[in-house]
């Protein structure tokens, strides 16, 4: 439970740090949907987990049981946490072959392959998990933060997001990308005259 309440603190504060930042088209690290292990806290109440123990805890499991489905996430996952991208893929794809449709491991490990520079290794990943699960919202919001702020493509991005509003209009960061596609269409009508 202590552990699972770090997680949901990080990835919260990872969210909310990016959210303001949509106006500005030239944001270099845009947001993405955080992972399903996250959540929202006061920042106040934030206290970074200690990811090196919490790694040799998970390594000591998987010691004693190396397919712990469990385990093998939660390793990936404070892989990703802690920005070790590479890592957090390969416990990632470790999970997968247990479980090929895990929709939240998939999106984690696309975003994990995004935040390497590899944006259309994170959309093939995305894509898979919306052609498993096409309700994923994160995976689609994520999409759209490739699209958008990797890609350039703004029409694909407004696309995809519109497509999300349009399924979830309550979406958690329905407010952000409404903003967002207001001001991407004002870039592709400027770019259109």
């Amino acid at each position: 439970m202590v552990m699972d309440k770090r997680i949901f603190i990080i990835a919260a504060l990872a969210c909310s740090s990016f959210l303001p930042g949509c106006c500005k088209v030239e944001q270099k690290r845009p947001p993405v949907a955080g992972s399903p292990h996250g959540g929202a806290v006061k920042a106040d109440e934030y206290q970074a987990p200690y990811y090196p123990g919490l790694i040799e805890e998970y390594k000591t499991l998987l010691a004693e049981d190396p397919n712990n489905l469990a385990a093998i996430i939660a390793i990936g996952n404070a892989y990703f946490d802690s920005g070790q991208w590479k890592k957090a893929i390969t416990y990632y794809e470790h999970a997968l072959r247990i479980d090929p449709r895990n929709a939240d491991v998939r999106t984690d490990m696309g975003t994990s392959y995004r935040n390497q520079g590899l944006y259309e290794r994170a959309l093939a990943e995305y894509r898979m998990v919306l052609q498993h699960e096409p309700g994923h919202l994160n995976a689609r919001y994520n999409t759209g933060v490739v699209y958008a702020y990797d890609k350039k493509d703004y029409v694909t991005a407004v696309h995809v997001w519109e497509e999300l509003l349009r399924l979830s209009p309550s979406y958690p960061k329905s407010g952000h990308m409404r903003t967002c596609i207001v001001t991407f269409k004002k870039v592709i009508e400027k770019g259109n005259q």
